[in-house]
């Protein structure tokens, strides 16, 4: 079941909205978190019922370990080697279903074996909710876990909003909420904030990465078969993907954040504006917040992070993003795509310690446009690493995108009409993605307020929503309208 289905939005979210209201007036708290989560697993379940074991092991162990690595810690009881047991458990079980099958074959290609290949199917987001528990037993073994009751921890894990793609929340965030005394807040405010959000959102999956997706395969998928596009179908097929990309990811988030939000539940933010990003440190700071945020905080860090001299510094960011990539998926693609942005994170850090930032030396606004640009090509290569089946097509793609195969800005007369029409969506979707207002400034959208008491979204509410209000209802019928082909979001393989 899809974000982006007519069987989500127009049967499932209704009916699990209205027992939600329902039991708010009429039941208790708990009552009403015990239907989150029965509905939580019914979307769950709807993708593969059988993947409800492995949900099921993973949150039954990890609650039971970390309950007992809190009670350890408020003991000064040593929490090592039970937090290590946990851990290994998570990497196992993620290592077994996602790169079993990756590490027979490499290891049959290096060494002559014959050890049989796992075609194992992915549980559904385990890459998601494996993240979440292993932050949850890091900081139970600091002691910073206390209290949690089962039912707010398997919510914080399967709730459906952020569940399959994301964003990685951390428990803090969602234990506070759950365990508060108070119902959770969908007054008026909210529920019109969570509405907005879950519509552009749609708007953005249905109608801009969507339209860019078949002009991205065409390229793609013709050089995975053999095809030599030329230096401007690379280039077109190259900034389709980008985008695609782009406007999956943040439509996705916007409607994780929205459906949240109609539940009273608020979710932090996890995209915000990356193609605006001067330099790589701040696009990995705006793309995928929460992924960057574990990364740093439960890898980096415990790797060493700065505080061990430069040159560690900087291998341990290459280390970090290598294992970043790497959890994206199984793939030579994604270790190199990772490594890339590590080397880049290390060179942009090393050129701040030698030059200063752009805040501190006073860059003039078109030393920031070139950082702007510089960042955004460099972003777009890392993309065809990302979206290339196979490092062959990949540096296929690269090479000819500068140039190794010649300057030919011809087209295929077969399509010239479709990638004239691909090259306008592109000019308009990019001046999107890099000059306007994202979803949450449009909406004035705070995950540490409430929408009743962020006061430029009480203003927003009581004088534009109306006109606004009409604007999204008209939007969200005609994307209604443009869902007959649903397409999955491009996380949900990672």
């Amino acid at each position: 079941m899809l974000f982006n289905s007519y069987q989500f939005i127009l049967v499932f979210l209704p009916a699990v909205l209205f027992g939600y209201f329902a039991l708010r007036f009429f039941a208790t708290k708990a009552v009403t978190l015990l239907w989150l989560i029965g509905a939580s697993l019914a979307f769950y379940a709807a993708w593969d019922p059988w993947n409800l074991l492995v949900l099921f092991t993973s949150i039954a162990l990890n609650f039971i370990c970390g309950t007992s690595l809190a009670d350890r810690a408020r003991s000064g009881r040593p929490t090592g080697l039970l937090l290590a047991v946990g851990i290994a458990f998570n990497l196992c079980m993620i290592g077994y279903f996602k790169y079993a099958g990756f590490l027979a074959a490499n290891v049959n290609t290096i060494f002559g074996t014959d050890i049989p290949v796992l075609d194992l199917v992915l549980p559904l987001a385990i890459s998601f909710f494996t993240f979440q528990e292993i932050a949850y037993l890091v900081d139970s073994s600091r002691g910073e876990t206390y209290g949690y009751r089962f039912k707010d921890y398997v919510l914080m894990v399967v709730f459906f909003p952020h569940l399959i793609a994301g964003p990685i929340v951390n428990h803090r965030i969602l234990m506070r909420q759950f365990m508060s005394n108070e119902q959770l807040s969908a007054r008026a405010p909210t529920l019109a904030l969570g509405s907005g959000l879950f519509v552009l959102g749609l708007a953005k999956k249905v109608l801009f990465a969507d339209g860019m997706a078949p002009q991205a395969n065409l390229i793609f998928d013709g050089v995975a078969r053999g095809a030599s596009p030329t230096f401007a179908e690379a280039w077109v097929g190259a900034l389709a993907y980008t985008l695609q990309l782009y406007f999956d990811f943040s439509g996705y988030s916007d409607m994780a954040i929205g459906l949240g939000l109609l539940f009273g539940v608020r979710l932090p933010l996890n995209f915000n504006s990356p193609y605006k990003a001067e330099n790589l440190i701040d696009f990995w700071r705006r793309w995928h917040m929460s992924l960057s945020a574990f990364l740093r905080d439960y890898l980096y860090f415990a790797l060493g992070g700065s505080h061990r001299g430069e040159v560690r510094r900087f291998a341990n960011l290459i280390v970090t993003m290598l294992l970043g990539g790497l959890w994206h998926g199984a793939g030579w693609t994604f270790v190199c795509w990772g490594a890339f942005h590590g080397f880049g994170l290390a060179i942009c850090h090393f050129w701040i310690r030698l030059f200063g930032t752009a805040q501190r030396s006073g860059t003039s606004r078109s030393g920031a446009m070139v950082g702007r640009t510089l960042t955004l090509i460099f972003v777009v290569f890392g993309w065809v690493l990302f979206r290339a089946d196979s490092m062959g097509s990949a540096t296929k793609m690269m090479g000819t995108m500068i140039g190794l195969n010649g300057f030919d800005l011809g087209i295929n007369a077969d399509r010239q009409l479709t990638t004239l029409l691909t090259l306008a969506s592109i000019v308009t979707l990019s001046a999107i993605a890099l000059f306007a207002p994202n979803s949450q400034q449009w909406l004035g959208y705070d995950p540490q307020h409430r929408a009743e008491e962020h006061s430029s979204w009480a203003s927003h509410f009581a004088t534009a929503y109306p006109v606004h209000g009409v604007a999204l209802g008209c939007l969200f019928v005609f994307t209604l309208t443009q869902m007959s082909i649903v397409q999955s979001f491009l996380y949900f393989q990672f």
